[in-house]
């Protein structure tokens, strides 16, 4: 073989490397980004080095361009409707995702996330205050030594809502009760993976206050990849998600392939309550509707290995559940998922409360009103329904207390 040969071959390597790494910064769907990959590589086998050079060359130079063009725009923050998905990280010593860390911010939400999912005019704007700690949970202050955590979803760490209003500010205003969340939105697999992290920071005996919401908790919960191999190699992908090209570009994709729906509007189903349009997620009513629950891998073993540290387990329903009697009268809903839970608790000895009935109730009392417990254009309560949440979660570790059962 020539030198002159293996010069280029290596360069038609080298080029399909390059190209390879910048179609990473373009956050594509797996299957174009597998077929990109093969077609550049049999493009710069049948064109030769040099071209392959210069296709490779010129998609660097565009990338730069569009990654700097996102940044004096500012159009690289303006595709975020609220703070939760824009400081968004992975800890890789804990192996889960989180916020940034100490985070203090103000911002204007147009809309809650279901808006963004139709074309009807649904929305109703916020202002919002955001705050993380250093440990990237949303605590306007640090962990300072708070007995109970405050461990689930969105729901739990107050998404779509202003710090003052989520669960964890209500507790201690309201109710002076100091607790801490460590709450973000996964699955109870991640929950578990939230406490163990949190308890290798801060050893003690921590009590946990366990939040698991009807819509998406009882789906299949397994673990990240632990291993060497997916450690480095998750943390090795990181890089290019992190970059603004990839988070724009994956966000407008997703849209596009959407708009559909969107149009159509059959992600949703829109009713109107007391003079008002409500939204409600599509998926989650079918959820609530489901009549049959087949255990879900790796859920109960999750709730053994949480069971030392458990102090309650709360059972957080979907709007649908909440509003049906109003929007279908006369609907008798299963209850697949909190049976199942409920029958989780009893095999291990676990206390757990369904907040349906309270929510339903409140409800229907703030209706009459013209007020709700859940914001019209989210899947996620609002100040309303939260103060739900806090007064029973009061009364259960106000009674614990009094009772001396703070341990199971």
């Amino acid at each position: 073989m020539s030198v002159s040969t293996r010069a280029r071959r290596i360069t038609g390597v080298v080029a399909w490397l390059i190209a390879f790494h910048v179609l990473l910064a373009y956050g594509l769907p797996e299957g174009l980004f597998i077929g990109l990959v093969i077609g550049l590589g049999v493009l710069y086998w049948r064109a030769g080095a040099m071209a392959a050079a210069t296709v490779s060359m010129t998609l660097v130079l565009v990338t730069v361009m569009y990654w700097a063009t996102l940044k004096v725009t500012g159009f690289e923050d303006r595709i975020y409707y609220r703070p939760d998905e824009k400081y968004v990280v992975f800890d890789y010593n804990n192996n889960h995702r989180r916020y940034a860390s100490s985070i203090h911010v103000e911002a204007d939400m147009p809309h809650g996330d279901l808006r963004a999912m139709t074309t009807d005019n649904v929305a109703e704007p916020r202002h919002i205050t955001f705050h993380t700690d250093r440990d990237g949970f949303r605590n306007e202050q640090d962990y300072h030594g708070q007995r109970f955590l405050l461990i689930g979803d969105s729901f739990a760490a107050g998404s779509s809502n202003s710090h003052e209003d989520a669960l964890v500010s209500q507790l201690k205003r309201t109710y002076k009760l100091d607790t801490y969340s460590l709450a973000y939105p996964g699955s109870p697999a991640d929950y578990l993976a939230y406490l163990q992290g949190f308890l290798k920071r801060h050893p003690g005996d921590a009590r946990v206050l366990l939040f698991v919401f009807e819509g998406n908790d009882f789906e299949e919960s397994r673990g990240r990849p632990e291993h060497l191999v997916a450690r480095y190699g998750r943390r090795y992908y990181e890089m290019f998600s992190g970059l603004n090209t990839y988070r724009v570009t994956k966000s407008l994709i997703k849209r596009f392939t959407r708009s559909r729906t969107i149009s159509e509007g059959s992600g949703l189903l829109i009713t109107e309550l007391a003079g008002q349009k409500m939204a409600f997620y599509q998926r989650y009513v079918n959820v609530t509707r489901q009549t049959v629950l087949p255990p879900p891998e790796g859920f109960e073993e999750v709730f053994t290995n949480f069971k030392p540290y458990l102090q309650q387990v709360y059972f957080i329903p979907t709007k649908y559940r909440v509003y049906h009697q109003h929007v279908h009268p006369g609907e008798k809903l299963p209850n697949a998922q909190w049976d199942y839970l409920d029958g989780v608790c009893r095999q291990l000895g676990l206390r757990c409360t369904n907040l349906t009935a309270a929510l339903v109730q409140e409800s229907d009392a703030l209706l009459k009103r013209g007020e709700f417990t859940w914001w019209r254009d989210d899947t996620h309560w609002n100040r309303n329904g939260i103060a739900v949440a806090a007064r029973i979660v009061a009364a259960d570790l106000n009674r614990a207390t009094q009772n001396g059962t703070t341990k199971p």
